[in-house]
């Protein structure tokens, strides 16, 4: 999925479906793309074959009200450098997004390790 107005245009690479699917998140189904919704002219390439010639692939979209709550939205690039061993976690860059959210209730939390009682009924991993 790549936006309509990405830079670089990256012209007849890809078919409209693939324009049609981010426009449909945002257009038709009123999601915001959080990190376009703090950066509206920030180029970023969340994945790039070479330097000059990356894209952004990798999105976050949510509502209008979990918009008004962003604190931050950026890229990790680090997740694709490469490592000593010329190894690298992905070729994809992370997307970290932060929320000014107030929880309503507690977290249940338990030991993935251990079963779930009448107490606990659902395990976690917090």
């Amino acid at each position: 999925m790549l936006e309509p107005s990405h830079t670089p245009a990256h012209r007849g690479q890809f078919a409209p479906f693939e324009y049609a699917f981010y426009s449909g998140l945002t257009d038709r189904h009123g999601l915001v793309d959080l990190f376009r919704h703090l950066h509206p002219d920030r180029v970023e390439h969340s994945w790039a074959r070479r330097p000059d010639l990356g894209f952004r692939y990798d999105h976050a979209h949510g509502s209008a009200a979990l918009a008004e709550q962003l604190t931050g939205c950026e890229y990790v690039h680090e997740t694709r450098e490469l490592a000593g061993d010329g190894s690298r976690l992905t070729d994809h860059s992370g997307l970290a997004v932060r929320l000014a959210l107030t929880a309503t209730g507690a977290l249940l939390t338990s030991d993935p390790a251990t079963a779930a009682t009448p107490a606990e009924p659902e395990p976690t991993l917090f």
